[in-house]
């Protein structure tokens, strides 16, 4: 358990450090097409245009590249019609209060609307090529978005997973000094799903996606069995909280169902798992036995807090 903590923090760690080498790469990428584009423009466009923009993960070198790709589009001749490429660092900039480089956007933007003021309709040729290149630069700046979302999920979820690892660490330390059956078999069988959501989102196999799936499936497919469950983990990660609801006089099952509120699930999620009809007179007794009436505050803000102030 301890290394495959390690593991997970580690590639944290290393897309964290790759990140930080791109855009050190592409900082000098930039400044050097910069230098380039009053002494050899063709160079400089050649490297902008050829830039991988997977590179450009902030808006400041999205900005940056657009503004740098505009000027240098003008120093090679190439006319565009349309602001859709200058607007990139136009808005940066202005947002940032950058004032000399909205200036130099605004000296493109000027540019590009006196080529489109003198474009005639004949010019059909000339519509066509700036509107390859607009489209060009934008299904790139596309895909870098994707990709991005994407870097974000992995992180996140490599974040997430850490912090469930150290959960049940914590967990299983706690079980460990008390041993329980009955804990131990809930706690293996939720390992044992755990394991497979982990190896399923490091691998890209499709195979081991399905079966994670499949283990999560059945894990949840049996509503009561799942609510025992949870409240069985409850009373050894969080036997205060589960003491004081047991104290109020709810049931083991309603003892469950607030835990499901702990986790972070609405009233509405919760009814909608269960499926019960009377998700809502449920609510009301556990209200009624915890001292709640209705213009108290939200149930799962409630048990939330509660949750932390035993925990102190």
């Amino acid at each position: 358990m301890r290394n495959l903590e390690n593991y997970i923090f580690g590639l944290v760690l290393a897309f964290c450090l790759c990140s930080c080498m791109h855009t050190s790469n592409v900082d000098m990428v930039l400044d050097q097409a910069e230098m380039y584009l009053t002494t050899a423009p063709d160079s400089a466009f050649v490297s902008l245009d050829s830039l991988d923009r997977s590179l450009l993960n902030t808006r400041e070198l999205q900005a940056r590249h657009a503004l740098l790709y505009s000027q240098a589009l003008e120093k090679v001749g190439i006319e565009v019609y349309n602001d859709s490429i200058i607007h990139i660092a136009m808005d940066y900039y202005s947002s940032v209060g950058d004032s000399e480089n909205t200036q130099k956007a605004q000296k493109c933007l000027d540019k590009i609307n006196e080529n489109a003021s003198l474009l005639a309709p004949s010019d059909t040729l000339k519509i066509q090529n700036a509107r390859i290149i607009e489209e060009r630069y934008l299904d790139k700046m596309t895909l870098i978005e994707k990709e991005k979302r994407i870097r974000e999920i992995i992180i996140l979820s490599l974040i997430l997973l850490s912090i469930l690892v150290l959960i049940i660490r914590h967990v299983v330390k706690k079980v460990k000094s008390r041993p329980d059956e009955q804990v131990m078999t809930v706690i293996r069988q939720r390992l044992s799903v755990l394991d497979k959501v982990i190896a399923s989102r490091i691998s890209p196999d499709d195979k081991l996606y399905r079966s994670s799936e499949q283990e999560i499936d059945v894990l949840m497919s049996d509503r009561e069995e799942f609510l025992r469950s949870t409240k069985i983990v409850f009373e050894e990660s969080h036997p205060k909280f589960t003491a004081y609801l047991h104290d109020k006089g709810l049931t083991d099952w309603e003892i469950g169902y607030c835990c499901l509120y702990t986790l972070g699930l609405k009233g509405k999620d919760i009814g909608e798992y269960i499926q019960k009809k009377r998700h809502y007179i449920i609510s009301h007794e556990i209200r009624q036995k915890l001292g709640l009436d209705e213009h108290d505050t939200n149930i799962s803000i409630y048990l939330r807090d509660l949750l932390l102030d035993l925990e102190r």
